[in-house]
């Protein structure tokens, strides 16, 4: 199985994998890619320690704390179990957070019958490995069976991407197998280069880095219901974005527009009004089985 779901002319849609034959250019890209998010992931970090985001945060009643394989690398992950037959998301987190960064928000979906897992990429954390484009899109695939392997194949998972992780989400998503139910897009981005250029990088420098996660081309061709999340508050990527990808998804894209919230408060302060539209698509979606 590929990590990206689809051939599309380059190897797979969207995603950081390409089998064609761009050879040392392609990976001097994947490399700057890598030292680029090794060298900036540290400051957001710091900065959180600093003024104790993660420390401040309500926990789950019944998280574990676990580890999984992927490639010689070890991921480490948090389940919390909403019930026995609770709907399930797994959550790709944002290029600054970690597992720690989502509890509030976790704790806050177990309270409402709503199992989650979410998992560090390699190199956050403690997880082993380096931080590259393409390890991200392995570890979801990796994140995803081990869903899988707790939950079995006919409860309904949905994946669910926020930031950064909406590329690795919205890329990978139509090649997990079993079938996910669904797809949530929070504060999302249509490609990686346009999030970067969105974040004030120059756009002679976002050609030195690959051009992943090109989430709008993969919306074109999804086969599965789309919600995309979005604060008209974000000011980083504005809600223009998410609603290109839910135009881009057709019949099965959806936007809910939130109002006044800033990027990162969503999984640092959950509201109903933002993560109660997952809740009620998760539930309306197992009614229906």
């Amino acid at each position: 199985m590929t990590p990206n779901g689809g051939a599309r002319g380059e190897g797979v849609r969207g995603g950081a994998v390409t089998a064609s034959g761009d050879g040392w250019r392609r990976r001097l890209q994947l490399d700057v890619f890598s030292w680029a998010l090794t060298l900036l992931r540290p400051v957001i970090v710091l900065h959180d320690a600093v003024v104790g985001a993660v420390r401040k945060l309500r926990q789950p009643a019944g998280a574990e704390h676990f580890f999984f394989a992927i490639g010689g690398r070890k991921l480490a992950a948090v389940w919390v179990s909403g019930g026995d037959s609770a709907p399930v998301v797994l959550i790709c987190h944002g290029i600054g957070e970690g597992v720690g960064h989502w509890s509030a928000t976790q704790a806050w979906l177990e309270e409402r019958g709503v199992s989650s897992m979410i998992f560090n990429y390699s190199g956050y954390g403690s997880s082993t490995g380096r931080i590259r484009a393409e390890h991200c899109d392995q570890d979801l695939v990796a994140a995803y069976a081990e869903v899988r392997r707790r939950v079995g194949a006919e409860r309904p998972v949905w994946v669910l991407g926020f930031s950064m992780g909406s590329g690795v989400a919205g890329s990978g998503v139509a090649a997990l197998r079993p079938a996910a139910a669904g797809l949530f897009l929070c504060e999302a981005f249509p490609s990686f280069r346009e999030a970067a250029r969105a974040a004030w990088v120059p756009q002679w420098a976002t050609r030195l880095g690959p051009d992943v996660w090109r989430t709008e081309d993969a919306m074109r061709t999804i086969a599965m219901p789309v919600c995309v999340i979005h604060s008209d508050g974000d000011r980083l990527f504005p809600v223009a974005m998410g609603r290109r990808l839910a135009e881009a998804a057709g019949k099965w894209g959806e936007l809910v527009v939130v109002r006044g919230m800033g990027h990162s408060e969503p999984y640092l302060r959950p509201t109903e009004e933002y993560w109660g539209a997952v809740v009620r698509r998760v539930r309306e979606a197992q009614r229906a089985l």
